[in-house]
């Protein structure tokens, strides 16, 4: 962002330099304020050291690009590699504070200027009830990985929609086999001649527990896939713990996707 920004208010700066506190030690914010070209501070709490460095010069300077460039650093995405959830966490939270300064902090680690925020509600202090309370609950990363930024917006219905879709197409890329539906749970996972196998289906436990599985996919596909993509949003509603115990079952079957084995990958699609 390289255009003069404003000045972000106090609260908005005391906001993020919590934030920043909350994930940094204290050597590791001093490393952010030189990476940035910014003068350091004697102050001894974290968060107020970054504050007292960052309002000093936002009134020095009139702008609040260097409070922008610090939090871009700070919130790289490459700095959360080995835990992405973390880094969606922190954006999340992040951009709670930076909706009432006009600003919004992307996937990708950038700022975008947005109307700012007048509301709680606008600024998503109710919006990431959805995606923090499956964090709690252990989602599984290919769930976030296909419907955080609806997850994010609290939108319950495509949050299901895009969730259902990851887990198809994660099936069908772990297959090899270009299938939908019920049609792809049927040839993928049959206990005859099995693609994918959950266990050894040695026994008949074994066996249940393939069908089984098997059987929640297809419910989830043909519940809520083919409504969510035959219905209007307004005309199909879909409650948030329905999404959350939906997604939370999703994320189980990834996890036993996870340690499964792909047997005949390609083979007998039709």
């Amino acid at each position: 962002m390289a255009t003069k920004v404003d000045p972000l208010s106090d609260a908005g700066l005391e906001g993020m330099c919590r934030l920043v506190g909350e994930a940094y030690t204290g050597s590791e914010i001093d490393g952010l304020v030189r990476s940035v070209g910014l003068p350091a501070s004697d102050v001894s709490t974290k968060w107020r050291r970054l504050f007292d460095i960052l309002s000093r010069e936002q009134l020095r300077t009139g702008a609040g690009n260097c409070a922008v460039a610090l939090f871009k650093e700070a919130f790289n995405p490459r700095r959360f590699a080995a835990n992405p959830w973390a880094f969606e966490e922190f954006r999340g939270k992040a951009n709670s504070h930076l909706a009432f300064e006009g600003l919004l902090l992307r996937a990708d680690g950038k700022f975008q200027r947005i109307s700012a925020a007048q509301t709680l509600s606008e600024a998503g202090g109710t919006a990431r009830r959805l995606h923090d309370e499956l964090l709690r609950r252990g989602g599984h990363a290919e769930v976030f990985k296909y419907c955080t930024r609806e997850l994010i917006a609290q939108d319950c219905f495509s949050a299901v929609f895009e969730a259902v879709k990851g887990l198809a197409d994660r099936v069908r890329k772990m297959a090899h086999v270009d299938l939908d539906g019920a049609e792809l749970v049927d040839i993928v996972f049959r206990i005859n001649a099995p693609q994918i196998a959950f266990n050894s289906l040695r026994t008949s436990t074994e066996r249940n527990e393939q069908n089984g599985l098997a059987s929640l996919m297809r419910g989830a596909f043909s519940a809520f896939r083919n409504p969510a993509a035959h219905e209007p949003k307004v005309e199909w509603h879909v409650s948030e713990p329905d999404a959350l115990d939906l997604l939370s079952m999703l994320s189980l079957i990834h996890r036993r996707l996870d340690t499964s084995a792909v047997i005949a990958p390609g083979v007998g699609q039709r």
